[in-house]
């Protein structure tokens, strides 16, 4: 069967056929032409300095009043600061000029500039300018500029050129913005604390501007004698870079009155053996059997006097006034003659009453409510030598 070509389709195939012999090059539009590119990039070192301070927590005033054998928890704050200082603020970078078009031009002496005033120096690599750039070519020039602060700048560079070495009629350039963030280099973010009461506290780690870090901890002091005393203790603080150091101090003055002092009926419940609290040894004074010592005839422990709760029963009321007057007076603590007179009294009344009874005549009632409000104000050292700190 013949073939029968589209017209166009002939025409156009006629047309290559007349073509002469040899390489195909598209053609291509040509002309002159530049391009600049630039980088800027923001260095800056950022130094921490330390500050520490030491405060007692508990007790807040700084001063304590002790039985002897007293044990007293102390509580201690020790804070790290520490302040961001910039410095050494510099931005460096290249810029790029690029023949992206046909034919060679020419570069007269490029410029960079910063928006704060600051001229920079390009180094070319020692290329004299006029400079002649090829097509395809590209010239690199790099810059390092000290600054003397931490301001955002914008950052410009720019150059005439022409196309014949002695006419520059055309300018292109390259812009770029640059902030000082994040720090390039960081010294001393890193520091050690310890304290001589409260030993290796910890390691901290400074971020941003300002930081700080706290620490807590406990510390017990006892003293068996009586006498003034002073609990000296001192925080310290070096950094891992330079070692760089800070410290701080407290001081707590404490007294153990040699004519003793009164601890509440709430101290005496938690500090036998049972606890919660620590112990308190003055409760030996009670006998052997301490706080498992029977509560006269009512056929409960002085433990177990203690953590029932009154629920305005008068003898309950009276009992917890009287134990901890009673290990108060064995303990050291001076008395006067209604305290003790009041002892005298309760310990008559406890001893009168049935195996196991609680029950008060109406003039026992008053009568007991009487003494346990007495007991209670020498308890807590409203009467008396003082009140101890608990």
């Amino acid at each position: 069967m013949r073939k029968i070509w589209p017209i166009a389709f002939a025409a156009a195939l006629l047309a290559a056929c007349s073509q002469p012999s040899g390489d195909l090059k598209p053609q291509v539009a040509g002309g002159p032409a530049l391009t600049v590119e630039k980088t800027a990039v923001p260095h800056f070192r950022r130094t921490y300095r330390w500050t520490l301070e030491k405060r007692v927590l508990d007790p807040a005033s700084g001063e304590l009043t002790l039985s002897p054998g007293q044990t007293y928890t102390l509580r201690y704050q020790v804070v790290a600061r520490a302040q961001a200082e910039d410095s050494g603020y510099r931005v460096t970078g290249q810029v790029v000029f690029r023949n992206t078009g046909t034919g060679t031009v020419y570069l007269q002496t490029p410029t960079d500039t910063l928006s704060t005033g600051e001229s920079v120096a390009l180094d070319c690599g020692g290329v004299s300018f006029p400079y002649a750039l090829a097509t395809g070519a590209s010239l690199t020039c790099t810059y390092a500029q000290n600054l003397t602060d931490g301001r955002s700048r914008t950052n410009t560079a720019q150059v005439a050129w022409g196309t014949d070495g002695t006419n520059f009629p055309n300018t292109a350039q390259a812009q770029v913005n640059f902030a000082f963030t994040s720090p390039t280099e960081v010294v001393d973010e890193t520091a050690q604390v310890d304290d001589t009461l409260g030993g290796a506290l910890g390691t901290v780690t400074a971020s941003g501007a300002a930081f700080q870090q706290a620490f807590e901890y406990p510390y017990q002091v006892r003293y068996d004698q009586c006498g003034d005393y002073r609990v000296d203790n001192r925080a310290h603080l070096w950094t891992t870079d330079t070692g760089a150091e800070a410290h701080a101090e407290a001081s707590v003055t404490v007294r153990v009155p040699c004519q003793g002092c009164t601890l509440t009926q709430g101290y005496w419940k938690t500090h036998s053996r049972k606890g919660p609290a620590p112990y308190d040894a003055a409760w030996r004074n009670l006998g052997p059997l301490e706080e498992n010592t029977p509560f006269f005839t009512l056929g409960q422990t002085w433990y177990a006097v203690f953590w029932t709760a009154p629920r305005g029963n008068a003898y309950y009321i009276l009992a917890h006034q009287y134990m901890a007057a009673k290990l108060n007076v064995l303990d050291g603590a001076s008395a006067p003659p209604e305290v003790l007179s009041a002892l005298s009294g309760a310990e008559a009344l406890f001893n009168s009453l049935p195996v196991g009874s609680t029950a008060l005549t109406s003039a026992q009632r008053s009568q007991a409510l009487a003494w346990a409000s007495l007991l209670d104000s020498y308890n807590n050292g409203l009467v008396g030598p003082g009140h101890c700190s608990e």
